[in-house]
């Protein structure tokens, strides 16, 4: 005979506990969402706004770095961003610019930052055509190098030449300090004895070149070599936020 008694109800208090854990997913997701979404909107205003300014024959990028930097841009504040541009022309000469900006608000103020301006060999070698005619510009990791021959006729050889860049804060120094010729390294003096050389080496010497006026606030820092090209270091001033009344002006 089956017992009447009815049976045990589970206790109320475990239900609520897989609802509370999907409304918490529900949440987060939501927040998440909202928080590309508001990132994406951030990013396009910036990117036309870097555009503007910068005119590049490429695209521009821009990347908010900070943790979610979509919902605190809600409250104006933006933070660190990042910015690149493909083929910015300056002074006569195409480069690629990265700028990282901190403390970046909606309306365009910052507290100061970093921009590197990568410009090819290629480039550089236009630049530096009547300093060193005849020679290749490259890099080898810790300087710049030319690839060309000293000498003449029979007597010439295959040299690279090693040098150095310093920077100052409207112009790069380009100096030669060594020259490899048959695989031996040596000071660049020693070509004097060289028929046809003194005049190589007299090209050869420390030569400047100006980067051109730089925009308000960017002050050149250094400049080293790398694979692709001469990277030059700047430091960006504090700005304040402007307003456009959202159209694109350029100076």
């Amino acid at each position: 005979m089956k017992s009447s008694r009815p049976a045990p109800r589970r206790p109320l208090l475990r239900r609520p506990v897989p609802l509370l854990i999907g409304v918490g997913l529900t949440l987060t997701a939501a927040g998440a969402v909202t928080d590309l979404t508001v990132e994406h909107v951030a990013r396009q205003r910036i990117e036309e706004a870097a555009a503007c300014r910068l005119s590049p024959a490429g695209p521009v990028t821009a990347d908010l770095l900070d943790p979610l930097a979509g919902l605190r841009s809600l409250t104006g504040d933006l933070g660190t961003v990042r910015i690149d541009a493909r083929r910015v022309r300056h002074a006569d000469t195409e480069m690629d610019v990265r700028a990282d900006l901190r403390d970046v608000t909606t309306d365009g103020a910052t507290s100061g930052g970093t921009a590197t301006a990568s410009v090819p060999y290629a480039a550089l070698q236009k630049r530096l055509a009547d300093a060193a005619p005849g020679m290749t510009v490259g890099g080898d990791g810790s300087g710049l190098t030319l690839t060309g021959r000293a000498g003449t006729g029979a007597l010439s050889l295959p040299v690279t030449v090693h040098a150095g860049v310093t920077a100052t804060a409207d112009s790069l120094t380009v100096t030669p300090t060594t020259v490899t010729v048959l695989g031996r390294t040596m000071p660049i003096d020693s070509l004097a004895g060289l028929p046809g050389a003194s005049s190589f080496t007299e090209e050869l010497a420390p030569r400047t070149v100006p980067v051109g006026e730089l925009p308000d606030g960017a002050r050149l820092t250094g400049a080293r070599a790398d694979a692709s090209g001469l990277a030059v270091s700047l430091s960006l001033s504090r700005t304040t936020g402007t307003t456009t009344g959202g159209k694109c002006t350029t100076a």
